[in-house]
C-alpha cells in the first residue's frame, strides 16, 4: 500500500500572512530535498500569490471562486489525485481562502484515501486582531479548530497588544500551543508532524455536512485592471479612498519604470513589494481584488474611483 501523503492546512482571516509564511516553510523545505506542492485556494477569480510562488519554481494549483471546503469539494478531490499522480509529492500544503473552515477542510484530508492530514495550523495578524466579538463563526472556527496558532506580524506589536491576541484566543481555544513567527518565518519542525488528539475529539463532534458559510457570511469578492502604468503613491492614495467593508485588498501594479510591485492591504495599513524575477505579466495591465462584506454593492463606486484617481 502507498504511504499516505503528510497534509498540512494553513488556515486564518483574510490579511493575516498565510502566503508569506507558506513562502518560507517552503524554501526550506526545499532547501532540505523535500518535494513539496502547495494548494491555493482564493475567493474571487484571480490569484495573485500563486504567481508569486511559481516566480520561486513553487509548484501550485490553483483553486478559484468558492472555499475548498464547501462549493468546489469536486474540483478539491480531482485535484488531489491529479497531483499525487503527476508529481509525487512528499508533503502537500493547502493554503485555504479566509473564509474557509478548517474543521470541513481536516475532515476533507482524513477521508482521503491517499492523504494523512498532518496538521491545521492557524495564522493570525497580532497587529490588527482585536478580539471576536464583530467576526464569524468560520473566523472563530480557524482559532478553534487548529493544532498549533502561530502568530504574525509579531515584530510589529509591543508586549500589551501580544498578550491581549493571547487573551483572545483563549476564549476559545485553550488546547493548541501558541508561537511567533518574527518575519513570517517559524521553524518547519515545529509546524509539521502535528495531529493532535484535541483536534481529534473537536472534529469528532463536528457535523459532517457543510453549509456554504461564505454566502451565510456575507464575504464577496471581485477583480478590477489598470490598462496602464501608475505609480505607488497614486496606488496607495486609492487604497486609502476604500470603504470600511472592504477589509482586504492584494494584487500588483506596473509602475512608470516597468517594473512590476505587488501590494497588500489590510485595514488601513498597505505594504509594496518589487515581484519577483519568475512573476508572470505579460500584458502589463494592473491587478487588484477587493475583499469584504457585501463587496460587490460596493464595486461600482470602487471602480469610478479606481478611474479617477489611476487610469
Amino acid at each position: 500500500m502507498t504511504n499516505k501523503i503528510p497534509t498540512t492546512v494553513v488556515s486564518g482571516f483574510l490579511g493575516s500572512g498565510k502566503t508569506t509564511i507558506i513562502s518560507n516553510l517552503i524554501d526550506t523545505l526545499q532547501k532540505q530535498g523535500e518535494q513539496v506542492v502547495y494548494i491555493k485556494n482564493e475567493i474571487g477569480d484571480a490569484d495573485i500569490d500563486s504567481k508569486i510562488l511559481e516566480g520561486k519554481g513553487i509548484k501550485t494549483r490553483e483553486l478559484l471562486n468558492g472555499c475548498i471546503c464547501c462549493t468546489i469539494v469536486g474540483p478539491f478531490i480531482s485535484s488531489i489525485n491529479e497531483i499525487v499522480e503527476k508529481f509525487s509529492p512528499d508533503r502537500i500544503i493547502i493554503e485555504a481562502s479566509g473564509a474557509a473552515d478548517p474543521s470541513a477542510l481536516a475532515l476533507m484530508i482524513s477521508s482521503h484515501p491517499l492523504l494523512e492530514r498532518d496538521g491545521v495550523i492557524g495564522i493570525i495578524d497580532v497587529v490588527n486582531f482585536n478580539g471576536y466579538k464583530d467576526l464569524s463563526v468560520t473566523a472563530q472556527n480557524q482559532t478553534k479548530f487548529t493544532d498549533l496558532i502561530i502568530f504574525n506580524k509579531i515584530e510589529l506589536a509591543d508586549l500589551q497588544q501580544k498578550r491581549a491576541v493571547v487573551g483572545y484566543v483563549r476564549e476559545l481555544n485553550t488546547h493548541s500551543p501558541i508561537i511567533e513567527a518574527p518575519n513570517g518565518k517559524v521553524d518547519p519542525t515545529v509546524v509539521f508532524g502535528l495531529n493532535t488528539s484535541e483536534l481529534n475529539k473537536l472534529l469528532s463532534h463536528t457535523p459532517k455536512t457543510h453549509t456554504n458559510h461564505i454566502h451565510k457570511d456575507e464575504i464577496q469578492a471581485f477583480t478590477l485592471t489598470i490598462q496602464k502604468p501608475t505609480t505607488l503613491s497614486r496606488v496607495e492614495n486609492f487604497l486609502q479612498t476604500l470603504p470600511k467593508n472592504i477589509f482586504r485588498a492584494k494584487g500588483f501594479v506596473t509602475v512608470n519604470q516597468g517594473e512590476i510591485y505587488i501590494f497588500n492591504t489590510v485595514g488601513n495599513r498597505t505594504t509594496f513589494a518589487q515581484a519577483p524575477n519568475g512573476f508572470q505579466n505579460e500584458n502589463k495591465q494592473g491587478m487588484l481584488i477587493f475583499i469584504g462584506y457585501h463587496a460587490n454593492e460596493l464595486e461600482a463606486d470602487i471602480t469610478k474611483t479606481l478611474k479617477r484617481l489611476l487610469q
